[in-house]
């Protein structure tokens, strides 16, 4: 007889693990599918950071911004091996889109939304060598720094999900969805290897994957349109002097920070129409970052032979005629039956917020199967050495 679940998750990523252990520690019967290895694709890919989002205030997103910033708290107290405050530099020149003031006004009000929790300054002129040697002196008028966090976010996402395995979810790994049928009662699943289980409930948690999982499945699900955008992200061969949020060249968002004892530099907005699976940084973007890193730090220029390893991660935006900046960041839960449902696709979804939107899933999980034990995550300490898968 095939085995028989009430929750199965297709995708090893933050938000498939989150919703994988939010449902174990539920009581759920639970499994986690992953074609590839945990943390594979875009939770091993960003720029590793855990905030609220500075930017989004442009957008006057307070409630994204506002749950970003909760949630950072949280990992900060359930994870403190993989999650750190850090202080953030912001250069602001003459030339900057955006003066000092307003900068100081979003940090004023970053810090209001934080509970008190993100402290800002303005770094004295004097210290402005000390606190981030070799940064471009000319036309600089103010340095301003605020507190946000960093992690390793393939690690975090391993630690969910040996969170997850702890209470008895079974995760397979290089396992991949073959079709899955609804019968009117329950899912009847066939996997790649020739594996047939059912489920009571299938999550489709699968990223920039998910409309393609979804032809896998009948009925059809529900779809939304979406748009890939992929953030691409250098390695650069420098010793980064802290955590800088500034400015590429055409005005966007940047991020200079240490990573493995080098400089992690990105991110980039491509939108991308073909396999997710093939992408990679494309010569446009790779000269924008080199160009935007040697604005900022002139006497020690990068070129592409100090380039010691790329990566993309891929964004689920809504479709928009505006750019990729301008859309929207919350993430979508679409449902069969909003009253009881027996399939639920995450579209979007920001790192940092992960376990809130794993509150959200199991919340309609609960619409159709009574949760056997109620629980908060929390509650529940992660560690980079966690439990074993």
């Amino acid at each position: 007889m095939p085995e028989s679940y009430d929750i199965l998750v297709i995708g090893g990523g933050i938000h498939g693990c989150g919703i994988a252990q939010h449902a174990a520690a539920s009581g759920y019967k639970t499994r986690l599918i992953e074609m590839n290895t945990i943390a594979s694709g875009t939770s091993s890919q960003s720029t590793k950071l855990i905030h609220g989002g500075l930017r989004y205030l442009e957008q006057v997103n307070l409630k994204l911004v506002y749950e970003g910033l909760a949630e950072r708290e949280h990992l900060l107290r359930l994870a403190p091996d993989l999650v750190s405050r850090e202080w953030f530099y912001i250069p602001v020149y003459a030339s900057s889109k955006r003066p000092a003031w307003m900068i100081g006004a979003g940090l004023l009000l970053y810090w209001l939304l934080s509970g008190g929790r993100s402290r800002f300054k303005r770094v004295p002129q004097r210290l402005w060598s000390a606190v981030l040697p070799g940064l471009n002196k000319k036309d600089l008028k103010a340095i301003l720094a605020y507190e946000d966090a960093a992690t390793d976010d393939a690690a975090l996402t391993r630690a969910v999900a040996a969170s997850a395995s702890s209470f008895g979810c079974v995760i397979s790994e290089h396992t991949k969805l073959e079709k899955a049928k609804h019968d009117g009662e329950i899912w009847r699943v066939t996997l790649a290897h020739g594996e047939e289980i059912t489920t009571k409930i299938l999550i489709n948690a699968t990223g920039a994957w998910v409309n393609r999982v979804s032809k896998h499945i009948k009925p059809a699900p529900l779809q939304q349109s979406l748009r890939l955008v992929q953030g691409s992200h250098l390695m650069l061969n420098r010793t980064c002097p802290g955590f800088i949020y500034t400015e590429s060249l055409d005005g966007r968002v940047m991020f200079f920070r240490p990573w493995q004892g080098k400089t992690l530099a990105g991110t980039t907005e491509t939108t991308v129409t073909g396999n997710p699976a093939n992408i990679k940084p494309t010569a446009d973007e790779i000269s924008h970052i080199l160009g935007t890193y040697n604005h900022y730090f002139p006497d020690s220029p990068c070129r592409k032979t100090d380039i010691i390893g790329t990566y993309c991660g891929l964004r689920v935006l809504p479709e928009s005629e505006n750019g990729a900046f301008s859309a929207s960041r919350e993430t979508v839960l679409l449902c069969d039956d909003e009253t009881e449902p027996s399939y639920i696709a995450v579209y979007g979804g920001k790192l940092t917020t992960y376990r809130k939107e794993s509150e959200r899933v199991l919340k309609l999980i609960a619409k159709s199967i009574k949760a056997p034990r109620k629980i908060d995550t929390k509650q529940i300490p992660l560690s980079a050495a966690g439990p074993t898968m």
